[in-house]
């Protein structure tokens, strides 16, 4: 059974419910007189007139669908709220949270195009009804979407006209009839939206472009009245006039020109014989008038007002968007969506939160109080357009601020363009032997960047020496003079470790904990760790991807520690690089007892 019947379980099940607010059930004090106020008539007049300019002016239909399709794109997901301030922390985890939000407005198949509907009826009539109804056992609820005059009462029991099929269905106690809508300031349990004030303007356009019709008709059925002087010479026919065996001339021509189209009979002139005296008598008469010519521009103006009428910025309801250059076009769809669509989706969440979602939650065996803390949320992603600001992101990226995967989805590049660990692994250690040639002498670095070969110290730059069999043998370097007091070499990994270097190494450690904590934190987690310290971030996150992407921009201070303390600076930071890498790995926190065996 659906979830709803789940909910309901073997108990009497309540009547349907109707929701006049966006979280307000249809039934306690004073909310049965407003079901009965609208139970016998949910569909004004203004609304059917809204209805009937949304399909007869295409100025109308344009930009409202504009609307529709953008906030068609928003995207579902259930969100956990916090507790301390009520907020949204961004999408969860949780398996239950995330199974039941991927059922509403009837699934990802289903849900846009729902969507689209609740926006059309949100802009036009100002009000949209949701019907949800169970269904076969083990079959998701259908959900669907209609405007008020698809919906009428029946006694005490509601019913509708199905889309599908145009039979009348009765709701029955199972189904759940969600009201969502623009409430009028005055009367806030009818429907407002701004196609309401707009019908007088809507009038002007239609009875504008009905005038500048009929005109292009009278000028088809009579384009003026040419007065020929009865002396003219015609055949005359069975015509008592010589006016009307022209007319009947020039109509013979016509049919003639308008059945063989692109011949040269079309373009021949009428020839007429008269008087010469009389030739000054042939007055043609225009019946064009001065309003003819204004009614263009009274269309156009009436067509302004329109568009600032509409509940959208004037150039979207002008169609002029696309004309702004990036950064402002940029700033109509950030306003669009704030000021336009996030008040509909925000109608739209809170009524499917408190009058299915959380009662699905239940459904699925969820406590109530658990279930209080999960709302809808949306991901609004497709919708708001960001600006052009690829220097920005450059130089966030190069500050290690925003991740790998932001920074390819900002630049339209799909997260299956990265290249893999190893891929990348080994583009780092080039990009690092690049600029220190040296490192090559260390044997890590060579295997990391698979090249299948020893490569000889004397070609990477580093003094050898050639042994008794033969090979290359690299001198240990000369201890440089201790830095710091106390501190004595440690060449040869047999002596104790200096506990100088030791808390030198931390410093270095926590600093590439911290970074790596920080990349983990994205705005699906971030929140929900605040008693953790950055540091060890990485023991309650699984890595969502490899070491080296954390770690990357750490160790900068290992060559001046190597050299105070009279150590190899890549031997240094191969251990401590293997060290961070294996608690990042394996998920534990720093521990300065393992730090210290790492240094020898």
């Amino acid at each position: 059974m659906g979830l709803l019947d789940k909910l309901r379980g073997t108990e009497k099940a309540p009547p349907p419910k109707t929701v006049v607010a966006a979280a307000v059930p249809m039934n306690g004090p004073g909310v049965r007189s407003v079901n009965r106020g609208r139970m016998y008539k949910t569909t004004e007049l203004w609304q059917n007139e809204a209805w009937y300019y949304y399909d007869a002016i295409g100025e109308v239909r344009g930009p409202i669908t504009w609307i529709a399709n953008a906030a068609s794109q928003a995207d579902i997901h259930a969100t956990e709220l916090d507790p301390e301030t009520g907020k949204p922390t961004g999408p969860t985890d949780n398996p239950v949270a995330v199974a039941a939000a991927a059922l509403v407005l009837g699934g990802a198949a289903q849900r846009s195009g729902l969507l689209r509907l609740i926006s059309l009826c949100w802009q036009v009539p100002g009000e949209a009804w949701i019907i949800v109804r169970p269904t076969r056992a083990k079959e998701p609820d259908k959900w669907l979407v209609l405007s008020g005059n698809k919906v009428t009462a029946k006694g005490e029991s509601w019913q509708y006209t199905d889309p599908f099929t145009a039979e009348t269905v009765v709701l029955t106690p199972q189904d759940r009839l969600l009201r969502v809508w623009q409430p009028h300031p005055n009367d806030q349990a009818k429907a407002d939206s701004a196609m309401r004030p707009a019908l007088p303007v809507c009038r002007e356009c239609e009875k504008a472009s009905q005038s500048i019709a009929a005109t292009l008709d009278s000028r088809i059925g009579m384009n003026g009245a040419w007065l020929v002087p009865e002396e003219a010479d015609l055949p005359r026919g069975d015509h008592e006039t010589a006016g009307a065996a022209l007319m009947d001339l020039m109509l013979t021509m016509m049919e003639t020109s308008l059945q063989n189209p692109g011949q040269a009979a079309g373009r021949v002139p009428l020839v007429v014989t008269m008087p010469g005296e009389v030739i000054g008598n042939a007055v043609f008469q225009d019946f064009a008038t001065a309003f003819d010519a204004a009614v263009v521009e009274l269309r156009d103006n009436a067509l302004s007002r329109l568009a600032s009428a509409l509940d959208m910025p004037k150039d979207v309801a002008e169609g002029t968007q696309g004309e702004s250059n990036h950064w402002s076009a940029w700033q109509v769809e950030e306003s669009t969506y704030k000021i336009f669509i996030e008040p509909l989706l925000k109608a739209v969440g809170d009524a499917i939160t408190e009058h299915w979602f959380r009662p699905a939650l239940i459904a699925m065996g969820m406590d109530p109080g658990q279930a209080a803390g999960y709302e809808i949320g949306w991901d609004t992603t497709a919708i708001v357009a960001r600006p052009d600001d690829r220097e920005t992101l450059e130089s966030l990226y190069e500050k290690i601020l925003i991740s790998d995967e932001y920074m390819l989805t900002e630049n339209g590049v799909t997260t299956d363009a990265m290249p893999s660990k190893e891929e990348r692994t080994r583009r780092l250690l080039e990009k690092w032997v690049s600029g220190a040639p040296t490192l090559l002498a260390d044997p890590n670095i060579t295997q990391g960047m698979d090249l299948g070969l020893e490569i000889s110290p004397v070609a990477a730059g580093v003094d050898a020496e050639v042994g008794a069999g033969g090979e290359l043998v690299t001198p240990e370097p000369e201890p440089a003079p201790n830095a710091l007091p106390g501190a004595t070499p440690d060449t040869r990994g047999e002596e104790p470790v200096p506990e100088g270097l030791v808390a030198a190494a931390e410093l270095i450690v926590y600093d590439a904990l911290s970074r790596a904590g920080g990349r983990l934190l994205t705005n699906q987690n971030r929140g929900q760790f605040k008693s953790t310290p950055r540091h060890e971030l990485h023991t309650v996150i699984p890595l969502p991807h490899g070491t080296f992407e954390l770690m990357e921009g750490s160790f900068q201070f290992t060559d001046p520690v190597a050299e105070a303390f009279a150590v190899r600076p890549s031997r240094l930071k191969v251990a401590l690089e293997n060290y961070v890498a294996g608690l990042l790995l394996e998920r534990r926190p720093h521990n300065r007892e393992r730090l210290r065996e790492a240094l020898r």
